[in-house]
């Protein structure tokens, strides 16, 4: 982006040198001190104390009566206020949730008689001070509402306009992923106890904690302060749990098996019985004090066995690999923490955490049972958090974390892989994720500082500032799949042409050793007592990219031939240019919270802002580094007709690679992997705008509506760009790359674009109900294809124009344009609870290829003419579809909608003195939605001839890598 770099630096800087609020991890007491003749009383002494742990503070009223207690852990608290000549003031609990402040005026009464003036305040639902748009998950939905796989991640869905799928990348198949503003949760600063928990290497959350260690967590939807960075989508914060001065702890345990569930649509259509399935949860926690009021304890674990089945069909083609196979999944989190007050100025909290998981990789209903591989995750992470009230109105928060990962996928098998081009969730062969590692060490280094003063115009200044560095020494790739080959055949049989045969080999390994920093500074601006502004700017920086291509044969092919003027006026109009890293990342962002009447019930509020995000590894990078070092293809051949042997019969499986030696695309003296990364590669950025209204009905009910926008500008995709443009004339004819015709450029050049109306309702646990609802209608679009955030698809329809209208087509992943929550927990007689969550989404949508290469440019990504509506299954179990128009854009046309209800039933009884039991029943997708999903798909086959599977889904609810069908589950939760 563009900025005027220098000079904004420089006032962020000289800003950052005074004392600057930050409550990444905390919260805050905050409010004006008044007589009965509502005059401001300077003097007064108000103690905040945590009822819990005996964790307290204290602060004094200033001449206009204002105080202020930061940097309290979120929890409960009792406040006390006492002056000279007046009589003390109570407010016996006072909850708090991160990075939100309670508003609590103390209006003091005069000495006289001896009682106290008594009151009680909580968080507002409202802020009457942030124009950011986001909620709060506090501890009650966390244990009280079904949460399937207890990934707390997953009740991100219940908070307005945000939307639930699976990450996509195959190592993280079962991990759920938030979807904020057009984005499939890669767009997502994941923040746990102040430390990074983002996965740099394909993004999404890293790190999983056990569901006893929440204490709660925060979602910022969109137009986020200036304090959090590297997101351009959201920010998920996460505050784990802390010991007490009592001992306390819990145990659960919780079971599924298949004599509670549903069979499968899939189970259904080959006529098979209910599979066995068998899934065990178990874990708990405990906590307590060390010293009283002074050192606590805490610890939390949670395991999960599960064993399913997976039906495999592949139309026959690999019969030895059809049938029903084990689906295994262990996981085992581990969660430890310390806190002190080492004096009434001074908190230290020291967390250890250990996430240590194994899953199936490339598994699916149309994958052979050779093709899937097992991949294992290992991930530990200390964090060290000190706070430190240096002044009664400067408050500094530092934090330290040292973090490691490491992803394995050994090989499965041996043999080369196949897929096939008219369909492609279908292969078989060996696995052609695995080999694979990944290997990470990072290490973190963040400062934050606040200050409170009334000095200045307005009415008060909650100045922040501060700085985070992320050291990456390691960040190291190894991939050593498809040595064996990768075959692609025409036709659904392995007896027919073949169109593409990929051979890799030298051991591609590669590290991107990086360095992330961030400077912020942030002013929230009491204007009056119905105005605040939110006024910050942002810096990032990474270090590391560009990446060094010094030695890829390629890229200096590209310099070269940009050098001359070659790609003027082209997607490649960067190459030729001296690389440069990306350094004016400057972000202002701009904000105001109008309070109507000054009651703090009608909020309006508004703002503007830029975010840049870090492009993950697997969007930009990782290909172009294996070509760097020339480890990647040492045969590369490719016709979309079918390859042909000299003799001028087609080349089929067995036959020597010899045989189409002349068609191969690889220059003979390196071996590249085929891509390059362009040497002016900028980090993904958004432009946010929203304005709102939120009206508090009472203290525990609020409706609101909020307009955003979401603008994205420099997002990181990967383009084949040698196409045919007047056969045989390809685009990079003359410049030298290999292999030729699937040669990829990595650019930072594509666009989106999200608009989304969200209304909201919530009402906190009053009178024993807790509910929440939302509806958004929202349109999401991009250049990218799946997400703005994931890893581009190859649709560019003209390689002349490839930002026209006609690639700015809906987000395949993220594109509902209705969006509907609801959630509640109501607590009923005899200690029995009733917990819904329904979430609804409208019909995704899907690319349809014509099946034929209409334009000439030798790729059959063509659209079809028509864009296709999927209407349902028919008796026969075979999908019905309706055309629905021309298809003007790719990903015209749309899959089917989704739906599921969720419901938990829980009953607790007593033990006898604080010991509880609480009889647990949940049963997920309760209507048994089937939920088909459709991939890619392709209208035509080979010949002309219409393609049976078109418009057909591959998988439905209960299959790997989709939501469940309807499965039961009980258990119970023991708490002490």
């Amino acid at each position: 982006m563009k900025t005027l770099r220098t000079a904004a630096i420089a006032v962020a800087l000289i800003a950052l040198a005074g004392p600057v609020r930050a409550q990444t991890t905390t919260a805050g007491i905050a409010g004006v001190v008044t007589d009965p003749l509502h005059a401001a009383v300077g003097g007064v002494v108000v103690h905040a104390r945590n009822t819990n742990t005996g964790f307290e503070r204290r602060a004094d009223s200033d001449q206009t009566g204002a105080y202020r207690l930061a940097g309290l852990p979120a929890g409960t608290y009792e406040v006390i206020a006492e002056g000279q000549g007046f009589r003390a003031f109570t407010a016996p609990v006072v909850t708090l949730s991160i990075g939100r402040d309670v508003v609590l005026d103390i209006p003091m009464q005069l000495a006289g008689r001896s009682e106290t003036v008594t009151v009680s305040a909580t968080v507002p639902l409202v802020s009457p001070r942030s124009s950011a748009v986001g909620e709060v998950v506090d501890l009650a939905r966390i244990e009280g509402l079904p949460l399937n796989g207890r990934q707390f991640a997953n009740l991100a869905g219940t908070v307005p306009g945000v939307a639930v799928g699976f990450h996509s990348d195959s190592t993280r198949s079962t991990q759920y992923s938030p979807q904020i503003s057009g984005g499939n949760g890669r767009n997502i600063n994941y923040v746990v106890d102040g430390g990074d928990n983002t996965d740099d290497t394909v993004g999404g959350l890293l790190q999983m904690f056990p569901l006893e260690a929440i204490q709660e967590f925060t979602v910022l939807s969109h137009r986020f302060d200036s304090e959090y960075g590297r997101s351009s989508g959201g920010v998920l914060n996460v505050v784990t749990k802390s010991g007490a001065n009592q001992r306390r702890g819990s145990w659960f345990a919780l079971l599924r098996d298949d004599a509670m569930n549903a069979r499968t649509f899939n189970e259904k259509l080959k006529a098979v019985e209910a599979q066995p399935y068998q899934r065990y949860q178990f874990g708990g926690s405990l906590g307590g004090p060390i010293v009283l009021n002074r050192a606590h304890y805490f610890g939390a674990y949670e395991g999960t066995h599960q064993d399913t089945k997976q039906i495999v069909d592949t139309l026959g083609i690999f019969r030895a690999d059809e049938g029903i196979f084990d689906v295994p999944v262990r996981q085992h989190l581990f969660t430890g923490k310390l806190t002190a007050t080492l004096s009434a100025q001074q908190y230290l909290a020291v967390r250890y955490a250990r996430d240590h998981n194994r899953q199936p990789i490339g598994a699916g209903p149309l994958v052979a049972r050779s093709a899937w591989a097992t991949t294992t995750n290992s991930f530990d992470s200390i964090n060290v958090n000190h706070n430190w009230l240096v002044r009664p109105s400067v408050l500094n928060e530092a934090v330290v974390q040292y973090s490691d990962f490491v992803n394995d996928t050994p090989a499965s098998g041996t043999g080369p892989s196949f897929q096939f081009a008219l369909n492609s969730a279908l292969r078989g062969g060996a696995s052609p994720f695995a080999p694979q590692r990944t290997e990470q060490i990072k290490w973190q280094f963040r400062d934050d500082v606040s200050w409170t003063t009334t000095d200045g115009p307005g009415l008060s200044h909650e100045l922040r500032g501060g700085v985070s560095w992320i050291h990456e020494p390691r960040l190291r790739l190894f991939m050593g799949t498809l040595m064996e080959g990768l075959y692609t055949m025409l036709e659904l049989n392995l007896t027919g042409p073949i169109t593409d045969v990929q051979v890799f080999g030298n051991n591609p390994t590669a590290s991107f050793p990086l360095d992330q920093v961030g400077l912020y500074v942030q002013d929230d601006w009491r204007v009056s007592d119905r105005v605040t502004l939110n006024l910050g700017v942002r810096w990032d920086y990474v270090r590391g990219f560009p990446i060094d291509q010094s030695g890829s044969p390629n890229f200096q092919a590209m310099q070269q031939a940009g050098a001359t003027g070659r790609f003027a006026g082209t997607l490649l109009e960067d190459f030729g240019k001296e690389p440069r890293a990306d350094r004016d990342n400057v972000q202002p962002r701009l904000g105001a919270a109008i309070d109507l009447f000054g009651d703090g019930r009608d909020i309006v509020r508004g703002g503007w802002g830029l975010y840049t995000d870090l492009g993950y590894l697997s969007s930009n990078a990782i290909i172009a580094a294996f070509d760097a070092i020339q480890a990647g293809m040492v045969f590369r051949a490719n016709d979309p007709n079918g390859l042909r042997k000299t003799d001028g019969t087609f080349f089929r499986i067995g036959d020597p690679f010899g045989a189409i030696a002349s068609s191969s695309v690889l220059i003979d003296d390196f071996a590249p992997a085929g891509e390059v990364v362009s040497p002016l590669l900028e980090q993904p950025y958004t432009r946010q705008a929203n304005i709102g209204w939120s009206h508090q009905f009472d203290a525990s009910t609020v409706v609101s509506a909020d307009y955003v926008r979401v603008d994205g500008r420099d997002l990181n995709m990967r383009v084949r760009p040698d196409v045919f443009i007047v056969p045989p004339q390809r685009f990079l004819d003359g410049v030298g790359i290999s292999p030729r015709s699937v040669f990829r450029t990595a650019l930072s050049k594509g666009s989106s674009r999200y608009d989304g109306l969200i209304l909201a309702f919530r009402r906190r646990l009053s009178r024993g109900v807790d509910a929440s609802a939302s509806y958004t209608v929202a349109k999401a679009t991009s250049d990218i294809g799946t997400a703005y955030d994931e890893v581009a698809q190859n649709l560019i329809q003209n390689i002349n124009d490839p930002f026209g209208p006609v690639q700015q087509g809906p987000s395949a992943r993220t594109d509902s344009r209705h969006l509907m929550s609801i959630s509640g927990i109501v607590r009923l007689p005899w200690s029995v609870s009733v917990a819904p969550v329904f979430q609804y989404r409208s019909a995704l949508p899907v690319h349809t290829f014509e099946g034929a290469d209409l334009n000439g440019d030798g790729v059959t990504n063509d659209l079809t003419e028509l864009q296709y509506r999927y209407t349902g299954l028919g008796a026969d179990n075979h999908a019905t579809f309706e055309e629905d128009g021309a298809c003007e854009t790719v990903n015209c046309s749309r899959r089917a909608g989704f739906s599921q209800l969720n419901l938990r039933v829980s009953r607790t009884f007593s033990l006898g003195g604080s010991v509880r039991i609480e009889a647990i029943g949940e049963v997920f997708n309760l209507f048994n939605a089937t939920n088909p999903w459709l991939a890619l798909t392709q209208r035509r086959l080979e010949r002309g001839l219409p393609n049976p599977s078109f418009m057909q889904p591959i998988a439905y609810a209960g299959d790997i890598g989709q939501p469940e069908q309807r499965v039961g589950q009980v258990g119970f939760r023991i708490t002490f």
